[in-house]
């Protein structure tokens, strides 16, 4: 059985013992007390597993993302057009799910109350702007500061790429713990059913079923945040940017669209996409392989939606004010990350368990929003590898590097 099949099982066998226990008296019993706290044991300790790979994994892949990425003959005119139009349409995929997210506002109501009630106040910009410097890297990793780490990362990075040979032998060495906590997130992931069952049983015995309404609109709201991207941002690029029609493009780019939805993995569809791009939309092998080949590393669209919204849904569920500077926090936080989702199996929970942690939100509202990850993947992927098509067609006009003719000419057959 595929994991993420698993976790839905999980989830539905944790329904069921919720609504079970809501129906026997909640935890206002002998019996529920026990089971509640025998659940909430079990979640914890999925949720502990958790903040133990997200440190390393944030610093081992940004790390290895940005070795990687640099390359002078890449970093030329064609790269910096390539990740600015990145950059642009992932801050405005953010800003879309966060519109939509609080339009319909799907987590208002539950009134959840999370586990650690200790306040924190509100950072200000400049005290945010200051507070990314971190004095003792090693501080940062054992207290979990997230934005520290990434700060970290990126002039650790810059350093080995300006040591040139003599940052080789380091880089191995991250490029290493890169694979191992890749491989330590598989087998956390393993666990990962028991400890969605757990939380989200512990949560509906709590609430009721109102979660699963709520949970409901989430997913509607992923579903019209993507719409309005690929409808709204992407046809603009495509009709104002590159100056071509719209309709073609996505007739050529049908077959990766399947792909990725069906598999919801941005580096699977890949070698589809890059086909769509040359064979169909007439774009230049060199401009396909190395803008798609970035972009599934570096440019998360539609994961970045999926973030946006889950992020405002579990602070709704707990009655948690957003400011400023939270938004902020998850604009750079998302931003950055996507560098090393990519590369991270079981990317969702772990990559949205950072995004919580920067934004100091409760690390248990995974269990409400695990099991619609699936589909948040199904729906993000396809963002995700139409944002990177749309960059190919956007740098491929503007280096004369793409056939109009038969870019205009691709038919649905083709």
């Amino acid at each position: 059985m595929k994991p993420w099949l698993k976790i839905l099982v999980g989830l539905f066998i944790g329904v069921i013992i919720g609504l079970s226990l809501n129906q026997w008296g909640g935890i206002s019993t002998g019996f529920g007390r026990t089971t509640s706290y025998f659940l909430s044991l079990v979640g914890k300790a999925f949720i502990d597993l958790l903040k133990m790979l997200v440190g390393l994994i944030v610093f081992s892949s940004l790390v290895v993302g940005m070795c990687h990425i640099h390359d002078p003959k890449k970093l030329g005119r064609i790269g910096i057009r390539t990740l600015l139009f990145y950059a642009t349409s992932t801050i405005l995929a953010i800003g879309i799910g966060l519109l939509v997210v609080y339009l319909i506002q799907p987590g208002k109501g539950l009134l959840l109350t999370p586990a650690d009630l200790t306040s924190k106040e509100p950072l200000r910009l400049l005290d945010f702007i200051f507070s990314l410097v971190p004095s003792n890297p090693f501080a940062s990793f054992s207290e979990g500061n997230i934005l520290q780490i990434i700060v970290f990362a990126i002039l650790f990075a810059f350093a080995i790429i300006l040591c040139g040979k003599h940052g080789k032998p380091v880089l191995n060495f991250i490029e290493s713990l890169s694979e191992v906590m890749h491989r330590l997130t598989q087998i956390v992931m393993k666990f990962a059913p028991y400890g969605v069952c757990a939380l989200i049983a512990n949560t509906i015995a709590m609430i009721g079923s109102h979660a699963i309404v709520r949970l409901f609109w989430a997913v509607v709201c992923i579903f019209l945040a993507c719409i309005l991207q690929v409808s709204v941002v992407f046809a603009l690029a495509i009709r104002r940017l590159a100056k071509l029609t719209v309709m073609p493009f996505f007739k050529g780019m049908k077959d990766a669209i399947v792909v990725a939805f069906t598999t919801s993995s941005s580096s699977a569809t890949l070698p589809v996409s890059i086909e769509c791009a040359t064979n169909h939309l007439g774009i230049s092998s060199d401009i396909a392989g190395f803008v798609l080949s970035l972009g599934s590393t570096v440019n998360m669209n539609g994961t970045a939606i999926g973030q946006a919204v889950l992020s405002i849904f579990i602070a709704q569920a707990y009655g948690i004010e957003i400011n400023l500077v939270a938004i902020l926090i998850l604009t750079f936080t998302t931003l950055i990350s996507a560098v090393g989702t990519a590369g991270i199996p079981g990317s969702g929970l772990v990559m949205l368990s950072i995004v919580l942690s920067a934004m100091g939100l409760p690390l248990e509202g995974i269990a409400l929003v695990a099991g619609i990850d699936r589909f948040r993947d199904m729906f993000g992927t396809v963002v995700n590898i139409l944002g990177d098509a749309v960059a190919a067609v956007y740098v491929g006009k503007k280096e004369g590097q793409i056939d109009e003719e038969q870019y205009q000419h691709v038919t649905w057959t083709t």
